[in-house]
């Protein structure tokens, strides 16, 4: 492995709309590399020479190389992953070293699992049909009234930041607001000093 291989690698992977195949030890072989320049310049004995100065150009180029390449393939990772997410399969992994597979397949698995999760999330509120959680204007003090449930309802979040699990026959105490609300929908009917309205 010289610096040489790691520029025109890099270069030919930006030409590539794919994943050039590197072998499965290739980073542990940049590794050893970048080592072995490490060590190269810890031997010079002036840091000021010619000598040094060239060890020191070709680590910080290998550096920069393999940094380059690293992003550059990570990023084709990534659209594979957005093709295969979208998708909701698989994409062909081939020309992927067995850490970058891994990269690959765990973020599958993160976007696969997060964008299940939305589709849940609308799913369930799409099929819903709870009242939405209303919220008092500013400055008003919360009210209560007491209702009398005639029909079940799906459970609702109240303004007052409680969540409502109701049953028909229910008595209850409800902020006034959803009190209206489903008294309006003859859901409830309000209840006054032992009177049912």
């Amino acid at each position: 492995m010289s610096e040489l291989d790691l520029v025109n690698l890099l270069r030919k992977e930006r030409k590539a709309a794919e994943l050039l195949p590197l072998g499965p030890g290739f980073y542990k072989e940049v590794g050893e590399y970048l080592a072995e320049l490490e060590r190269d310049r810890t031997e010079v004995k002036d840091p000021y020479s010619v000598e040094a100065q060239i060890v020191e150009d070709e680590l910080k180029a290998a550096r920069g190389s393999i940094g380059r390449l690293i992003d550059l393939r990570i990023k084709k990772i990534t659209k594979k992953v957005q093709r295969a997410g979208s998708a909701s399969r698989d994409v062909a992994i081939k020309g992927m070293t067995p850490e970058e597979e891994r990269i690959y397949r765990e973020t599958l698995s993160a976007l696969t699992a997060g964008r299940e999760a939305i589709l849940a999330q609308v799913n369930r509120l799409e099929a819903s049909t709870t009242e939405r959680a209303l919220t008092p204007k500013r400055g008003i003090t919360q009210e209560y009234a007491l209702v009398i449930l005639m029909e079940s309802v799906p459970t609702f979040a109240g303004v007052d930041g409680r969540r409502y699990s109701l049953e028909r026959g229910d008595l209850v105490m409800l902020p006034a607001l959803h009190a209206k609300n489903l008294c309006n929908k003859n859901l409830a009917r309000e209840c006054k000093a032992g009177v049912i309205r």
